[in-house]
């Protein structure tokens, strides 16, 4: 990059932003009360455009230079560079002190080669080299079309860091009907990429199976139930809800995994009794140990276990 000469412009100097492709594109309140405080101490990015002057990186500091009615804020001007070296800057710029998410990406991927006035290869090529996400470059072209998930699914992405990949998952798979009602839950409750991952295949496999809109799943019981709690600690309504679907989705296995808890509660309540089996209900491997100090232990552990005869029938019913 060439030697940038420094000055400082009125925060209304700058009308045209081609190169915004951060997200999201309106500044933190942090941000907002850190300028509001002491003002921008990093000069915003600048490039000379003809007779314009454009933000190359620094766009959210101009819009909270903005909000907290600062006039006038330190920029650092650069000459023009090849347009390749242009996406380059920018990106340096970027990631100087931060990753890039797969939104502003996208956006690249979708605008770049108008705005940088490079083709798509390139552009592809240049995010590769880079490691800027870890996509396989035949799903490149894909990538614009997250763009269009819905606005809560996206800040939860970027909360919650969801891969490239997944995201692209979700904007070629499935409708998006089910894609806004998943991104109402995630106001009640926060939810990982395994998590909605899960959830959304779930969903989705009922909505088939029983001709339901997707809606229509949480307006049911226990779920409506569960959603309006108001007393509710958020993990434990998200751990509960979580169940709920699995049932609905797995409603003969959610019953054996019931009767088989059941079961195993009933060997737990005796004391030097211990019933061990798979951590799921699947497998072919059970036991029985018992715990004993002395002989008499033994003959008063294996009373107990003959009285249990009858739910180690039940038991083996269950297969």
């Amino acid at each position: 990059m060439n030697k940038p000469e420094y000055s400082l412009a009125s925060t209304e100097a700058f009308e045209d932003f081609p190169y915004q492709f951060t997200y999201p594109p309106a500044p933190p309140p942090s941000l907002v009360t850190s300028i509001g405080k002491v003002g921008i101490l990093s000069p915003i990015l600048t490039i000379r455009n003809g007779d314009q002057i454009q933000i190359l990186d620094g766009h959210r500091r101009l819009m909270a230079a903005r909000h907290t009615k600062i006039t006038r804020v330190p920029i650092a001007i650069i000459s023009p560079i090849s347009p390749l070296k242009t996406l380059m800057t920018w990106i340096y710029a970027q990631s100087a002190s931060r990753s890039l998410n797969p939104f502003e990406i996208a956006r690249v991927v979708e605008n770049g080669p108008e705005v940088f006035k490079i083709n798509s290869d390139e552009i592809f090529n240049l995010i590769i080299a880079e490691s800027l996400i870890s996509l396989p470059k035949q799903l490149l072209p894909d990538l614009p079309g997250i763009l269009s998930l819905p606005e809560r699914l996206k800040r939860e992405a970027v909360l919650r860091s969801y891969s490239a990949s997944f995201l692209v998952k979700l904007s070629k798979l499935y409708p998006q009907t089910l894609l806004e009602t998943m991104s109402s839950l995630l106001d009640v409750f926060s939810l990982s990429e395994n998590q909605l991952s899960q959830l959304i295949e779930w969903i989705d496999e009922i909505t088939r199976r029983d001709k339901l809109k997707p809606s229509d799943i949480f307006v049911q019981d226990p779920l409506s139930f569960l959603l309006s709690h108001p007393r509710m600690p958020t993990a434990k309504k998200r751990d509960a809800i979580l169940k709920a679907i699995y049932e609905k989705r797995f409603p003969e296995k959610a019953r054996l995994d019931k009767a088989f808890k059941e079961i195993q509660q009933k060997f737990s309540s005796i004391g030097n009794l211990n019933f061990l089996p798979p951590g799921e209900f699947a497998g072919d491997r059970f036991e029985l140990r018992i715990v004993f100090s002395n002989p008499e232990d033994i003959k008063t552990s294996l009373q107990k276990a003959i009285r249990l005869q009858n739910e180690i029938k039940s038991l083996f019913k269950l297969f």
